[in-house]
């Protein structure tokens, strides 16, 4: 089978047949094999028909370049709803973060008018300890009439999720799975002292690189030292010192040898934002990887973007600049959207050689490389260091290699020589386990549920992937009734109805309840913009680990407001 003048892979005509038959379907294949041309085919079939198609994704910057990519291809048919902005919102294409699909649902299921086809990118986000409710919820209340298309990484239980989805859609579900890689994959992993080697020298090459570590001292600080933690129990990702005290060489050398091979563009995948800005400065000032005219290309290229985006008087333009005429840039959930888009636009070119960049980078943006680094294989979770999950893994090795361009992809994973080598082999190569459904309701989807099905809202819980996992909604129908209850005791709830609180209550996402809950106590009626943007951010503020920032008393929101804030917060709690 053909499409576009390509020859699919069996894979893809599979699916594409599934799509001409009006079936909904799940496509689970690697990150890079091709699963996108699937969505492509169902929305130029709905164009023709006069429909609608709806793409969702997990995060704004997937959703950002999913809109670019249509709107080159579809023009003025295309449009984007995201928490930051929303252009041509009643399009025949309409891209959505999932969260955003979700609330629509709840809030306007008017605008879903004319949908044939939803397609829900990265669906595995199922098992997202974060996000994994929002799309249980996206899939059990979408319109009826609306079939989808789910794009999945390989996972353990996709028959599950497939038979979960048949039933509570009630229509056939279709699956289709292929674990091969247009592009193959050659993977390296790296120790300061051994170099690159492949896998099957691990244990050897850890053994040689833990005989050159130092001996612990006693103390408990030093035997944590030993267990790669520093004196508080966190991990010391600092790797081993030299005889002199010196750090460690750690990704230098690798990078050297790789921009040697000339095996750029380069991803490098470091978990903090901290360390991909001052890794790209490092490297900045220490390798050139432009020719004098790729550098007057990128920078002109830059200028005109920049142009195009008005941002010309951003007082971090200069510096970006700068760095672009290096062809070395860095990319996180930090970085102002506008700049983002810049970033991912000039990487594409293939005139940025080195990008350093945190995970959220490898989530479905069709952005791939000649070669991938880690700059690690554990991260931080928030509360420990832990190994990176194989999904993880895959989903940001499979970023390597690029179609039409490359034999293969090239992986390298740098380790620190108190690594365990059972658990790189794992990360490595163990297949992706079990998706399991985080389902949880809070108290705004509990209001939400309510307003769309009254009394019928434990027939939602019933139909839960969770339910469905467990055999059972004992635990969740028993979760939902306390919340009800404490809903109706709070004044958000009479009967099956919301009062004039609850309906307040489900304009709001994230937070809600401590902002309902202060302002229906008066807290900002006295209160400026400043003091309630103030009052707001104690609310939501969460010191990071280590954090170093210097702490500012400013009082400017009067210390009784405070003190009434604190109490009715208190008082919901009890």
């Amino acid at each position: 089978m053909k499409y576009r003048g390509l020859e699919l892979y069996p894979f893809q005509a599979e699916a594409v047949r599934s799509v001409q038959a009006g079936d909904s379907v799940i496509v689970s294949a690697p990150t890079g094999a091709g699963k996108t041309i699937i969505a492509e085919y169902a929305i130029e079939q709905s164009l023709e028909r006069g429909r609608r198609v709806l793409y969702t994704s997990p995060i704004k910057a997937l959703s950002n370049q999913k809109y670019r990519d249509f709107k080159e291809r579809y023009g003025d048919k295309v449009g984007i709803m995201t928490g930051d902005v929303t252009i041509n919102g009643d399009a025949a294409i309409l891209v959505m973060t999932t969260e955003i699909f979700r609330n629509t649902i709840f809030e306007d299921s008017s605008r879903l008018h004319g949908i044939d086809w939803l397609i829900f990118d990265e669906v595995h986000y199922l098992g997202d300890p974060d996000r994994g409710s929002v799309w249980e919820e996206s899939i059990i209340f979408a319109p009826e009439n609306v079939r989808f298309i789910a794009l999945s990484a390989t996972i353990g239980n996709l028959e599950q999720i497939r038979a979960w989805m048949e039933q509570v859609r009630e229509v056939p579900v279709k699956l289709v799975h292929t674990d091969e890689r247009p592009v193959p994959l050659h993977r390296w992993l790296y120790l300061p002292d051994s170099g690159l080697f492949e896998p099957r020298e691990l244990k050897k090459r850890l053994a040689e690189a833990k005989e050159k570590l130092p001996p612990p001292s006693k103390g408990r600080r030093d035997r944590d030292r030993g267990r790669g933690r520093d004196g508080r129990g966190r991990r010391d990702d600092r790797g081993p010192r030299g005889a002199k005290g010196q750090p460690p060489r750690q990704g230098s050398d690798v990078l050297r040898r790789l921009v040697k091979e000339n095996r750029y563009p380069i991803l490098y995948f470091a978990f903090s934002r901290k360390k991909c800005e001052s890794l790209a400065r490092r490297y900045q000032r220490k390798l050139k990887l432009l020719s004098k005219e790729e550098r007057r290309r990128v920078t002109q290229l830059f200028d005109e973007l920049v142009e195009r985006y008005e941002a010309g008087e951003h007082p971090a333009c200069a510096s970006l600049r700068e760095a672009v005429s290096s062809g070395i840039l860095y990319h996180h959930a930090g970085v102002l959207p506008i700049f983002k888009d810049i970033i991912e636009r000039l990487f594409s070119t293939g005139l940025v050689k080195l990008l350093f960049a945190t995970e959220t980078f490898a989530l479905g943006v069709n952005m791939p490389a000649r070669c991938v680094v880690f700059d690690s294989l554990s991260k931080y979770n928030g509360v420990e260091m832990v190994p990176l999950t194989p999904l993880d893994y895959q989903q940001m090795a499979g970023r390597a290699g690029r179609q039409g361009i490359d034999p293969e992809g090239d992986v390298v994973g740098i380790l620190d020589p108190r690594d365990d080598a059972k658990q790189i082999q794992e990360t490595i190569f163990k297949k992706p386990g079990a998706v399991t459904s985080q389902f949880s309701l809070g108290y705004s989807t509990t209001l939400n549920l309510v307003k769309l099905l009254g009394e019928k809202v434990p027939d939602a819980v019933r139909r839960s992937f969770m339910a469905f996992q467990s055999g059972s909604a004992k635990k969740p129908l028993r979760d939902l009734e306390n919340k009800l209850n404490v809903l109706a005791d709070r004044g958000y709830l009479e009967g099956h109805e919301l009062t004039g609180k609850g309906s307040f209550c489900t304009k709001i996402n994230g937070f809600e309840i401590q902002l309902t809950e202060l302002f229906w106590d008066g807290c900002f009626e006295d209160l400026d913009a400043t003091q309630t943007a103030m009052l707001c951010a104690a609310i939501i503020h969460e010191s990071r680990p280590r954090d170093s920032s210097v702490q500012l008393e400013i009082n400017l929101v009067p210390e009784a407001i405070v003190k009434r804030a604190r109490k009715r917060i208190r008082e919901f709690r009890r």
